[in-house]
């Protein structure tokens, strides 16, 4: 087992070896610019394909969990509608025990899996490869600086913005970027469709 186990991660290490060589590469052009465009590329590219994978990215097993849990949700509902209120509660309480909330947490812990994997890894991911590859030492060789920006408050200490922080700040400015695009596509579009 522990052989099985020592081949999968070589062939994953491999692969994300690989991939960092390969966005290297792809982005070398880029870098002309300066290591901030980078980053905020880097990082609006990756909230672009975390979006365009929740959207296509759905298991059938995720489907059929969310149809089970809206038809115990219905059959709950109904309960609850019952004309004598104490029977109604009690009947809404077995259904909650016998199969809403198995139903429920099935559903909740599938679409905690999928969205871990759809929106987490892909930008743990690409937090390693910043961390790995705008190291201040890198930075320092290829751009003159060790950090990506250096600014001060008026005071004589400096403080000094690190390729990790750019990329946070770049990725929650990529989330509002995209949601504004998005909406902007939206209201375009809906103008132009006959009433």
């Amino acid at each position: 087992m522990n052989y099985f186990l020592d081949n999968i991660w070589e062939y994953i290490e491999s692969f994300l070896n690989y991939s960092i060589l390969l966005l290297d590469k792809t982005i070398s052009p880029l870098e002309i610019i300066g290591a901030w465009f980078v980053i905020f590329i880097l990082a609006f590219l990756v909230v672009i394909f975390t979006r365009i994978i929740a959207l296509s990215y759905v298991t059938k097993r995720h489907i059929n969990l969310e149809k089970e849990f809206r038809h115990w949700k219905g059959v709950r509902d109904e309960a609850m509608k019952h004309p004598d209120l104490e029977k109604g509660k009690a009947l809404a309480k077995n259904i909650d025990q016998a199969q809403l909330n198995k139903a429920y947490y099935d559903y909740f812990f599938e679409g905690l899996l999928k969205h871990f994997a759809v929106n987490v890894l892909p930008i743990l991911l690409m937090v390693a490869y910043i961390s790995k590859v705008y190291t201040p030492e890198t930075l320092f060789k290829r751009f003159g600086e060790k950090s990506i920006f250096s600014f001060s408050f008026g005071s004589s200490t400096q403080t000094d913005v690190s390729s990790l922080l750019w990329f946070i700040i770049c990725l929650i400015f990529s989330f509002i970027l995209y949601a504004t695009l998005k909406w902007v596509i939206k209201k375009r579009y809906a103008k132009k469709e006959p009433v």
